[in-house]
């Protein structure tokens, strides 16, 4: 069976509507088997046939109106592009030029480079994509080489690791959740390395540079996140379930790519990931260190290949380097987004929302979480304060007036608030 790329039109039932400029999530039925197919068909090297497939509309397994595609021939004269179903993961990556939003003309194991644009951009330690402006080179800066999961590096045992009882401690410290001896090092041997980034860069938004810091991003999961229980956050588990409930209202996005945005450490991403509810999870950070932070707690979550798992049914991850005001993504592409607690660090929330809705296609579904301005956070986020935390009305007219709808929250004392929001449908 091959994936060939081709032309197609799309004729529905009636009383099914379907936007011709709408990125459409559907699914392709191969032999009970179920393949995303919003860039590529399966119809075995035969064009012109006909292929019945489905839309899903939820994350329930119910299943939308029948769909049937009429597949035309390439009208130009260049060859038809053939992948491996095995590569499918590999060749169809979610992300797109942050300069023009359009499809990168290559990605490989050193990055990925735009023809139109004339630019590239770099692969960080073979780890994640960094598709934000500042790091833009010359194509032929970008290598081209092969996307392989980085073997985790053999250090050698430390002062720490070579400490009497240190597994008994390293045992205790595992269940607390605090860190191990090793990781504890391992954050010894990165600000040895980099010791400028420990401090907080002054030409970044204090908001946002925190994150920036080793030492914030190590402790984020280590023990920081706890502390937002003081505001009525539920907890990472009870927060998960209430996203993936709103998520499920969204059209399409079973086995589609969820988007978590500003992923942080990736406690969210990876428990996304583990649901395999979706196709691939995009984890998406401005920080360097967060997100080697979800490169360290992915490996030993899902091994070495979680960008490119091998087991099937398995949801990639795919680790990206953005701007939430400027989004690696193409109009209309993805079916939701999710972000956590994340909204009051932005340093142009209006420009950020604003942008999701861009890229979220109709129907498509958008969670966030953060803090209200209630009990003792009511006088933060205001004057020199680098945060700024909503109230529940704020929250509704800043999403309207990006152009998203249906407004529902859920909120729990003292500050507590998440919230969903659709981008509308559209009629053809």
């Amino acid at each position: 069976m091959e994936l060939v790329r081709v032309p197609v039109f799309v004729a529905a039932q009636p009383g099914v509507k379907i936007a011709p400029e709408r990125h459409a999530a559907l699914r392709l039925q191969r032999s009970g088997d179920t393949k995303d197919t919003s860039a590529w068909l399966a119809v075995g090297g035969l064009l012109g046939a006909t292929v019945a497939c489905q839309r899903s509309r939820g994350l329930n397994g119910s299943r939308g109106a029948s769909l049937r595609f009429a597949l035309a021939a390439p009208t130009s004269t260049k060859p038809t592009e053939v992948v491996d179903v095995k590569d499918q993961n590999a060749a169809v990556e979610p992300c797109a030029c942050p300069l023009c939003n359009r499809p990168f003309s290559k990605i490989t194991g050193g990055g990925a480079v735009c023809k139109p644009c004339g630019v590239g951009f770099p692969r960080n330690s073979n780890t994640f994509l960094d598709l934000t402006i500042s790091s833009a080179k010359l194509p032929e800066e970008i290598q081209d080489v092969e996307v392989e999961a980085a073997p985790e590096p053999e250090d050698e045992p430390g002062l720490l690791q070579r400490l009497p009882f240190v597994e008994v401690t390293d045992a205790i410290a595992e269940r607390l959740g605090l860190p191990q001896s090793k990781e504890v090092e391992a954050l010894g041997r990165e600000l040895i390395k980099e010791p400028q980034r420990v401090l907080a860069s002054p030409l970044q938004p204090p908001g946002t540079s925190t994150f920036q810091s080793p030492l914030v991003s190590f402790a984020y999961e280590r023990g920081w996140r706890r502390s937002f229980a003081s505001s009525g956050f539920p907890g990472p588990d009870e927060e998960f379930r209430l996203a993936q409930d709103f998520l499920k209202e969204g059209a399409g996005l079973l086995g589609d790519t969820l988007l978590d945005a500003s992923c942080g450490s990736g406690l969210f991403s990876r428990r996304f990931v583990s649901s395999k509810d979706y196709s691939t999870v995009v984890a998406l950070d401005f920080s360097e260190s967060m997100l080697k932070q979800v490169d360290d707690f992915a490996k030993k979550d899902f091994g070495t290949d979680y960008a490119n798992p091998k087991m099937p049914g398995q949801t990639a991850l795919k680790l990206v380097r953005g701007d939430i005001a400027r989004l690696p993504f193409e109009s209309n592409s993805l079916g939701g987004v999710h972000a956590g607690a994340a909204i009051h660090c932005w340093p142009n929330p209006e420009n950020a929302v604003a942008e999701i809705a861009r890229v979220l296609r109709p129907g498509g579904v958008f969670v966030l979480s953060t803090f209200m301005p209630r009990g003792p956070l009511r006088a933060m986020g205001t004057n020199s304060n680098p945060y700024r935390f909503w109230t529940e009305e704020e929250l509704q007219s800043l999403t309207r007036r990006c152009g998203l709808v249906d407004f529902k929250a859920i909120t729990k004392d003292p500050a507590f608030i998440m919230v969903r929001v659709k981008k509308p449908m559209f009629d053809a």
